[in-house]
């Protein structure tokens, strides 16, 4: 094994008081901060983009359809004409811009499905917001996807998951429990850090001070003014 890893270990063993501060400290700051930081809980829903009409009928049986316009109406689900009607079903005090940053719609790749995130100062606003932006969603690609003459539209949205159990979030967009973990980690690390440092510091100031002592009778060297 590397001489300089089993140094450290021996170090850190000794001192393993400073990586538990390290990470108790660490923990704490962000305890606290998430306890002052405005909530935000978010909600999360899964569509399947469907070609019930004559698109239905090609080769592939729409499937390249379906995909192509999933990505392109994951890019509407946080548009501020969607928001706009969600806001006004919800009698929400808030603008459609602010409404739509918190509106988040992925398109996996290959797929037909789309991921829709909604976020929300309390989890029943979130879980409400959801419900609406689905259904209003839903509408406006149906109005997209409608052909003259057809009763049915050539692409239409299946909820495949509904509106989940909220989770609390922070800033970063992370589950708190995932930031209590990087905080926890961080600590430990900056931790075993500081008790290296301060065993190497502790040994370049003992070994200072041995060399400037007699090596035979162990007294300190006189300085002698002429």
């Amino acid at each position: 094994m590397n001489t300089t890893l089993v140094a450290y270990a021996r170090v850190l063993r000794a001192q393993w008081r400073w990586p538990i501060w390290g990470a108790l400290v660490a923990v704490g700051a962000i305890t606290v901060v998430l306890l002052i930081w405005p909530p935000l809980y978010r909600t999360q829903a899964t569509v399947f983009v469907r070609t019930p009409g004559d698109v239905s009928r090609v080769l592939d049986g729409g499937d390249s359809y379906a995909q192509a316009r999933a990505q392109t109406y994951a890019a509407l689900a946080s548009s501020t004409s969607v928001s706009t009607r969600v806001i006004a079903d919800l009698g929400l005090n808030l603008d459609a811009e602010a409404l739509s940053k918190r509106i988040k719609a992925t398109n996996p790749k290959g797929t037909a499905l789309i991921n829709i995130m909604v976020s929300a100062p309390s989890a029943q606003e979130a879980q409400r917001t959801a419900t609406v932006l689905l259904s209003e969603y839903a509408a406006t690609v149906r109005t997209l996807e409608s052909v003259p003459g057809s009763l049915v539209p050539r692409a239409e949205f299946v909820v495949v998951d509904p509106p989940g159990a909220t989770v609390r979030v922070v800033a970063w967009g992370a589950p708190v429990a995932v930031v209590l973990l990087s905080a926890s980690l961080i600590g430990l690390f900056l931790g075993a850090l500081a008790a290296v440092v301060r065993s190497t510091f502790d040994s370049r100031a003992g070994q200072l001070t041995q060399s400037q002592t007699c090596p035979t009778c162990g007294s300190g060297i006189e300085e002698v003014t002429h």
